[in-house]
């Protein structure tokens, strides 16, 4: 089915002649096309963009006041009543210390220990306040209480040996 495009367009019988009007009525076409384009329910588009945005917006508002809400969470309240009980212990502890002690210099020495410590927890409870849900944080926390609350009782524990040493020997003499 090879032909030549030069006897396709050779025949003049085939092609047909424009009328007069033929550029009035392709400009007519044209105009009717362009105005069947536009869109009738086009605020329908903007409506819906602006409830979603509106609902996003509100979300956001929600999330941001629950957010800020001044109740602790269940972990910090654990956090913070585990944290009392220890500084209890604690203060108990070390003023039974003070009491056995009879050096001064033991005394001054521990206590700077345990200021050393107190610095440590309150660089630790600054992360604590910033990440609560980290739990090595916490665990950190729990581990610095336990180890002051372990200082304060293996001393007192080695006085009360050394007391009893001393009674013996002086029963002994």
């Amino acid at each position: 089915m090879k032909q030549d495009i030069r006897t396709l367009f050779s025949e003049e019988d085939d092609l047909k002649t424009l009328p007069k009007n033929h550029r009035t009525e392709f400009a007519d076409k044209l105009k009717k096309q362009s105005q069947l384009k536009r869109r009738p329910y086009a605020w329908l588009g903007v409506a819906a963009i602006l409830i979603i945005a509106l609902t996003i917006g509100f979300n956001r508002v929600d999330i941001q006041s629950y957010d800020n809400q001044d109740s602790p969470s269940p972990i910090v309240a654990q956090i913070e009543s585990v944290e009392a009980e220890y500084l209890a212990d604690i203060e108990t502890e070390w003023q039974n210390f003070i009491a056995l002690a009879d050096d001064p210099v033991l005394v001054e020495r521990f206590r700077k220990k345990l200021k050393d410590l107190d610095a440590d927890y309150k660089a630790i409870s600054v992360q604590f306040k910033a990440d609560a849900n980290n739990i090595l944080v916490i665990e950190a926390l729990v581990e610095n209480l336990q180890t002051r609350l372990q200082i304060l009782k293996d001393i007192q524990n080695h006085i009360n040996i050394l007391n009893q040493n001393n009674e013996q020997y002086e029963h002994t003499i």
